[in-house]
């Protein structure tokens, strides 16, 4: 337990938050990939780029660059996203013009929400205090 408290005792709540958006981001790839596993619109880079910025970020959180694991993230997450549009950005033209579909499916919707509110929440987090200031 002392070590624990060791490791923590100089974060700040942008830490926590980093550490949320961590798992959030995990959890945004996982689903993308389940989602689109197996569909032409899949983008296998944007996942393994997000789960491995996310990696990253959560390994140097309890080091001592602590304070660059939000931006490892943050970065993940958007160069997760640019890879996502350019995997999806066909069946967005094809819903837009309306060749074989007239509405965006829920499964489109919802990664797009997600892919986006992480960066939001990421770009959000980079203002964040990350550890304590030593007086």
């Amino acid at each position: 337990m002392g070590k624990i408290k060791g490791l923590l005792k100089d974060k700040s709540y942008g830490f926590y938050v980093t550490l949320a958006l961590t798992a959030l981001s995990v959890a945004a790839a996982l689903i993308y990939t389940a989602l689109y596993n197996g569909s032409r619109y899949m983008s296998w880079p944007a996942a393994g780029i997000m789960l491995g910025g996310a990696a990253a970020a959560l390994i140097l959180a309890f080091t001592g660059l602590a304070k660059w694991s939000y931006a490892v993230l943050a970065l993940a997450d958007f160069i997760g996203l640019l890879f996502y549009v350019y995997g999806i950005y066909f069946y967005v033209s094809i819903v837009m013009v309306g060749i074989q579909a007239s509405t965006f499916n829920w499964q489109f919707l919802l990664c797009t929400v997600m892919f986006v509110g992480l960066l939001a929440a990421n770009i959000i987090n980079v203002f964040l205090k990350q550890t304590k200031e030593e007086d």
